[in-house]
């Protein structure tokens, strides 16, 4: 598990992406660990899921509508965090 800034989360996001492998995904956590937005390598995109305040998923085709979906669900789950947890697993 990394600790990473909200801010950096994007650019983050955009490096390991290439890396994940489908059934692989990214789990970015709120200092509590109560609220997460999971990004999921599928094999014929990637599926986004918020848990925490609102309970959404979203399906992305390529990896801009990923960051897009990615930068509004950070907004959304993560208003007041300065940290973030990141954690990469097995989906």
């Amino acid at each position: 598990m990394a600790r990473i800034r909200k801010e950096e989360a994007l650019n983050y996001l955009r490096k390991n992406l290439k890396g994940l492998e489908p059934g692989e995904a990214l789990d970015f956590l709120c200092k509590k660990r109560n609220r997460i937005v999971r990004i999921s390598k599928e094999k014929e995109g990637f599926f986004i899921k918020e848990k925490g305040f609102f309970e959404k998923e979203f399906f992305a085709k390529n990896k801009e509508e990923v960051l897009k979906l990615a930068e509004m669900a950070f907004e959304r789950e993560f208003p007041r965090s300065y940290m973030l947890w990141v954690h990469r697993r097995k989906s």
